[in-house]
């Protein structure tokens, strides 16, 4: 079922333990998710303060990719 407005499926992620992030499925506007290589550089460089990363779900394999490829 599609998402009526400017929302999209997304997934918000945090660093996790060991070599993977956090993610949760979320709805988030699209205009507002960041970018693959933006959110692999935040959640890389993670500080206390941070807010979690919104990634689109369709930027999600791109993601991974830039991640290390493994998803």
């Amino acid at each position: 079922m599609a998402i009526a407005g400017a929302m999209t499926t997304a997934y918000s992620m945090t660093p996790g333990t060991g070599t993977r992030p956090n993610v949760s499925k979320t709805t988030f506007p699209s205009d507002r998710c960041t970018p693959p290589a933006e959110a692999v550089a935040q959640l890389r460089n993670w500080t206390p303060d941070a807010k979690p990363v919104i990634v689109q779900g369709s930027d999600m394999a791109a993601f991974w990719q830039l991640w290390g490829g493994v998803n």
